[in-house]
């Protein structure tokens, strides 16, 4: 009997989940709101009764993707931004006590489990090594090496939206001053727009989660400001992928989440950046994809975890 994986990403907004087979097809899927913005109990409550609307008795493991740090073997979420009350959250432990349920569970950061989708099953399936960026609220990342996900030595790796671009460069939610998440994300974005007065005035009364959609219309109808801030945005982006490529010698580079949308507001300066900033070397064959599976790439992601990781504990 073929074993099923339920996987769920966590979003600001939404949960969504999918239960697929051992070999990839799907089977249920579902989403709701997830209420993150209320703080780590609401979330906790939400995503319990979430999981209760799958048929669990039937499905082997359980895989989670988490906007944070997280401490993959202790089911520890370390720290999630737009979480409140998450600093050293017993996630795992809290989850499984509220839903009464022996179903294995692991957890992953979400732009993990958007990286092992994409590689899986989207823009990057075919590449041995790649790297995924995420832009979203913040500049997320995963890194797959040989076929695998590269965790690091203590669980943390793919913090890639923290290497810093300018030292003296804006504060950053990390504690650190210029991360490339300062420039290159949709918090950046709302900072930098009100450093012009007119398109401020312009898009006075917007909602945040909706800024950055504005200002690509504005672009697309030449506002010369909404302009050079996609061009600074792409220029920043390309500065961040630059280093990953220099450092890993990778040859495809995903770029998905919401933002990803403006793809070709901002993607020519950033292979522009590339190019000008890659070693000889490792710019030759280097392809920058868009990500094409969209939301269902965290949520797929999500069960690749729950698979792997029943696997690796078998």
């Amino acid at each position: 009997m073929k074993r099923k994986f339920l996987g769920i990403d966590i979003g600001g907004t939404n949960l969504r989940g999918k239960i697929i087979s051992e070999d990839g097809k799907p089977l249920a899927e579902r989403k709701t709101c997830s209420d993150a913005h209320m703080g780590i109990s609401r979330l906790i409550e939400n995503l319990s009764s979430f999981i209760k609307e799958f048929p669990c008795e039937e499905v082997s493991a359980i895989g989670i993707g988490i906007p944070g740090t997280i401490d993959r073997g202790d089911g520890m979420l370390i720290q999630a931004p737009n979480i409140a009350n998450t600093k050293n959250f017993p996630f795992t432990k809290a989850l499984i006590e509220k839903i009464g349920a022996t179903t294995p569970i692991f957890i992953e950061n979400d732009a993990a489990c958007a990286a092992l989708g994409e590689y899986g099953a989207g823009a990057g399936k075919g590449s041995n090594s790649m790297i995924m960026i995420t832009l979203g609220t913040g500049f997320g990342g995963g890194i797959i090496l040989d076929g695998k996900l590269w965790s690091g030595e203590d669980g943390f790796a793919g913090e890639v939206g923290h290497m810093t671009i300018n030292p003296l460069g804006p504060r950053c939610a990390c504690g650190a001053n210029g991360c490339v998440e300062t420039y290159v994300s949709q918090v950046a974005i709302k900072r930098i727009v009100c450093e012009y007065p007119e398109l401020c005035k312009k898009l006075a009364g917007t909602e945040e989660s909706s800024i950055p959609k504005r200002l690509a219309e504005l672009a697309h109808k030449r506002d010369e400001s909404a302009i050079e801030i996609w061009n600074n945005f792409g220029t920043n982006l390309g500065v961040g992928i630059s280093i990953l490529v220099n450092v890993l010698d990778i040859k495809t580079v995903v770029v998905g989440g919401g933002l990803s949308g403006s793809w070709q507001l901002f993607i020519d300066k950033t292979i522009e950046e590339v190019e000008k900033r890659s070693l000889g070397a490792h710019a030759r064959g280097l392809q920058i994809k868009k990500a094409f599976l969209g939301d269902d790439a965290g949520v797929l992601g999500a069960c690749y975890v729950a698979k792997s990781g029943l696997e690796k504990n078998c």
